[in-house]
């Protein structure tokens, strides 16, 4: 690596990053605006419909962000292969989208907090519509974000206006879901359209279908480890709702949508802006790829140390700012949370520029296995003692466990690999 701002790499992260503020810092910019409005229990109970949804969105991307991703980096010359690849994750995830609805209906039969409010989790579940047909993956693969992102983050900030106006008291909830999934449909809308229209991707009159097997196998395995990840991640909220009332769930609703805001405009534009450079890079040269992931490696560690240590002195602040004196108890649970950012961005690049950009994300599910069952065990046995201050515990602790497990991992690719050339050496 020339240098870290390798001028193509820095704009893609750049433009990524503008994607993330849209996706993630403008939601938590009206977070004031609307927990002022909603009060803590009322978002509290908003959130928990976000946690549930959450799930179905991990179904719906199904892993597409990161092999479609790759694909279109390996094929971005190739019209006819752009057109399968496009077309295939599009129905893909418009069908995974209608089985969502789906489960979310069957979840209702056993969740009583869908049965009690289910406008509201269907409010929150539109989104995913927005999801199947946001072709990110697309733009991430050829390496052309910028104008995905500013398109993104005017419509997001007009959804945010729409709510600061419109949403004033306890009673509009479910309109304040609707708003947020209704202006990530209008931004799937349009990115779609402007795909079809200016890389000439419209629909085959015939697909390739070893290729249209082969990424939806690959992202399989991708899939798996998300949800395995997320589960752990999110299970500590799901799990919350059966031990605290609205009001403590408001609470770590709050640091959760803080750090998690943090986290992704930290660590997101760098992942999905470095994947397609990193999978070159391994592509072309095993030993040049271990070369320039160490540098990276060394790169992202010292951005984290920084990120989180800014975080964990910033909490009251934040608390203060973001969610009002309502929600004071909350830095408690955003101090040890601060620690997150480092570790989340550390792991995800072991995962994603090294598993899935060595092509080994078979191996990834392993992973993503291990560590969701640390996290729900750890969430099951600390929740019903220690509440949200647990769930935060548990969290943490998983994190550290996906770090050494997937370095272990990295550790034995890498030893294979030096093996290797030792025996093709003459």
């Amino acid at each position: 690596m020339k240098s870290p701002l390798h001028s193509g790499l820095f704009r893609n992260i750049a433009s990524i990053g503008i994607l993330q503020i849209a996706n993630y810092i403008v939601p938590l910019l009206i977070v004031p605006f609307v927990t002022r409005a909603l009060g803590k229990e009322v978002f509290g109970s908003v959130s928990y419909a976000q946690n549930i949804v959450a799930y179905l969105t991990l179904l719906v991307t199904y892993g597409y962000e990161y092999s479609a991703t790759q694909d279109v980096a390996l094929y971005r010359d190739d019209k006819d292969k752009l057109r399968t690849i496009f077309w295939t994750v599009i129905g893909s995830r418009l069908r995974l989208f209608a089985l969502s609805l789906l489960l979310l209906v069957a979840a209702s039969f056993f969740i009583t907090r869908i049965q009690d409010s289910p406008l509201l989790y269907a409010a929150a579940a539109l989104i995913n519509l927005g999801v199947a047909i946001y072709p990110t993956w697309f733009f991430q693969g050829i390496e052309q974000m910028g104008k995905m992102a500013v398109a993104g983050f005017l419509i997001k900030a007009i959804g945010g206006v729409l709510i600061i106006l419109l949403v004033t008291t306890p009673a509009d909830g479910m309109l304040y879901l609707l708003l947020l999934s209704l202006a990530y449909v209008v931004v799937g809308i349009g990115t779609l359209i402007y795909v079809v229209k200016n890389f000439s991707v419209h629909k085959p009159t015939t697909t390739d279908k070893s290729l249209a097997r082969s990424i939806k196998k690959r992202a399989f395995p991708i899939f798996l480890n998300a949800f395995f990840v997320s589960l752990y991640t999110m299970v500590g909220l799901t799990i919350l709702g059966a031990y605290v009332d609205d009001s403590e769930l408001g609470l770590y609703s709050g640091a959760y949508r803080i750090i998690m805001a943090i986290m992704t405009v930290s660590n997101t534009p760098i992942n999905i802006g470095l994947f397609p450079v990193m999978s070159r890079r391994w592509h072309a040269s095993l030993s040049e790829g271990w070369k320039f992931f160490g540098k990276v490696l060394c790169i992202v560690g010292a951005g984290g140390v920084t990120i989180s240590t800014i975080t964990y002195f910033l909490a009251p602040l934040l608390v203060s700012i973001l969610l009002g004196s309502e929600f004071t108890e909350a830095i408690i649970l955003l101090r040890p949370m601060a620690v997150l950012p480092l570790l989340v961005m550390v792991s995800s690049l072991l995962t994603v520029q090294g598993l899935y950009g060595l092509r080994k994300q078979h191996l990834a599910p392993y992973l993503g296995f291990a560590v969701a069952f640390a996290g729900l065990t750890l969430n099951l046995l600390l929740i019903p003692t220690y509440g949200t201050e647990g769930a935060v515990w548990a969290w943490i602790t998983s994190q550290v466990c996906e770090i050494l497990i997937a370095t272990t991992i990295l550790i034995i690719l890498r030893r294979r690999t030096h093996l290797q050339k030792i025996h093709t050496e003459p």
